[in-house]
């Protein structure tokens, strides 16, 4: 064998072991991949039927199902007749429209960025009404790009009862559902009457200091009748989405009539109202349709015990829009 011959052998021989290394090394990999796919599939899944209280599911941005639990499985059955699985489509299964349309309405709302929790009614096993109360949340990947939603829904039917006397009222007046859901229709913010039982229930001890933020949107009479009230309703969204945006969890935002909203915020003394209303107002001088800026009012007051009544403080926060509204908006 000459010299050369011997050479091409070794370099044929130290390539061979490093395609074996490197295949090897591949199939350990994609095994531990897999190992950690199943761990996490295995954890999402106890996770999910651990959550006894709650029904589960997930969707893709086509409405398909992307996970649920068992309880959740077991509802679509009882309810819709379907027996779903993954990547079955939703609405498909809804034979209901206005069911079918009110849920594409939530739908449409987490998928355009927003997380809110919402009230709605079924029928029970029993054909007993039932109150669930879902958690609406978008979905994201690292970019945080929406590629989904997510929703809990619980069962709240013995602890909130002021929810039965809602449903009977829903009944009598044959309203729809949103207003079984306490939404404003337009804004997608609660309405005056989720707010004012809200007041009642954060009207203790627990939750003082309790702030009350009224917000008027300036100008709304001359906006609707120079640009139409199409333009009037964009910014009157716009103006909601920015103090839903701006607010925590435990507080809540309401259109409380017209061009006017409020907001409770809990155990809030009156410095951090008043950074928080700063923080609404850069928002806002943001905001801009077509050629019309964005004018607001803000006033607030502050309960700090018992011994004040919560009509005063009301009160003394609209007292206080008025005579910034005067300043603000000629």
């Amino acid at each position: 064998m000459n010299k050369n011959m011997s050479v091409v052998n070794i370099d044929t021989m130290n390539e061979d072991n490093r395609k074996k290394i490197e295949e090897q090394s591949f199939e350990e990999a994609v095994l531990a991949l897999t190992e950690k796919l199943e761990l996490a599939n295995s954890l999402l899944k106890t996770i999910l039927e651990t959550t006894h209280e709650f029904l589960v599911f997930g969707l893709d941005r086509e409405y398909r199902y992307l996970s649920f639990n068992n309880r959740h499985q077991a509802m679509a059955k009882e309810q819709w007749g379907a027996d779903i699985a993954i990547g079955t489509r939703i609405l498909d299964i809804i034979d209901d429209n206005e069911e079918r349309e009110n849920l594409k309405l939530f739908f449409d709302r987490v998928l355009a960025g927003e997380q809110f929790s919402s009230l709605e009614q079924y029928e029970g096993k029993n054909g007993g009404v039932v109150i669930g109360k879902n958690h609406w949340a978008p979905i994201k990947d690292r970019n945080g790009e929406i590629i989904g939603i997510v929703c809990f829904i619980q069962d709240v039917t013995e602890n909130k009862n002021f929810i039965k006397d809602m449903l009977k009222e829903k009944n009598s007046l044959d309203q729809n559902l949103e207003s079984l859901s306490f939404y404003d229709q337009l804004t997608g913010v609660y309405n005056r009457k989720f707010y004012e039982e809200e007041l009642a229930r954060m009207d203790e001890e627990q939750y003082y200091p309790l702030s009350i933020i009224f917000m008027n949107i300036n100008g709304m009479s001359r906006i609707n009748n120079e640009y139409g009230h199409a333009v009037g309703d964009i910014l009157m969204r716009k103006a909601a989405q920015v103090l839903k945006c701006g607010v925590r969890g435990d507080d809540v935002v309401a259109r409380y009539e017209g061009d006017e909203f409020v907001v409770l915020m809990p155990r809030t003394e009156g410095a951090k109202v008043e950074r928080a209303l700063e923080r609404f107002k850069k928002n806002m001088d943001e905001v801009k349709v077509q050629s019309i800026k964005l004018s607001v009012s803000f006033g607030f007051s502050s309960k700090y015990d018992e011994t004040d009544k919560i009509d005063d403080v009301i009160t003394m926060a609209q007292r206080q829009l008025e005579r910034q509204k005067e300043i603000d908006y000629i």
